[in-house]
C-alpha cells in the first residue's frame, strides 16, 4: 500500500479540494482515510473519506464547518491516516506527510 498527495491541492470558496494516487496491494480494502491540511497559523482543515469509488484515486473534500482561517495560494502541509484490511483480513494503519501547494 502506498499513498500520496498530487503536489498541487485545490482551493475551493475557502476550503479544499483533496486528492492523490493510492495504491492498494492486492486484496486490500481501504476502510477509510482521514487528512489534515496545515497552511502554518493561517489555517487548517480535516476531511474523512469512506468511499473509494475510482481505483488508484482518493479524494477527500472538507466541509466548510471543519475548516479554520482561510487557505491562501501557496506552501502547506498535508497529512494522511489510511485503515485498510489486508486480504488476510488484518486491519492496518498508513500514514504519510507531504509538502503541497495550494492553488
Amino acid at each position: 500500500m502506498s499513498g500520496h498527495f498530487d503536489k498541487q491541492q485545490q482551493i475551493n470558496g475557502g476550503s479544499l479540494l483533496l486528492a492523490g494516487p493510492l495504491e492498494l496491494d492486492p486484496g486490500e480494502t481501504a476502510l477509510r482515510l482521514d487528512v489534515w491540511v496545515f497552511q502554518g497559523d493561517r489555517a487548517a482543515c480535516v476531511a474523512v473519506q469512506r468511499s473509494f469509488p475510482t481505483p488508484g484515486r482518493w479524494t477527500a473534500n472538507p466541509d466548510l464547518k471543519d475548516c479554520t482561517g482561510t487557505f491562501e495560494a501557496g506552501p502547506a502541509t498535508a497529512l494522511a491516516l489510511l485503515v485498510s484490511t489486508t486480504a488476510a483480513g488484518q486491519t492496518e494503519a498508513y500514514q504519510w506527510t507531504q509538502g503541497v501547494l495550494l492553488v
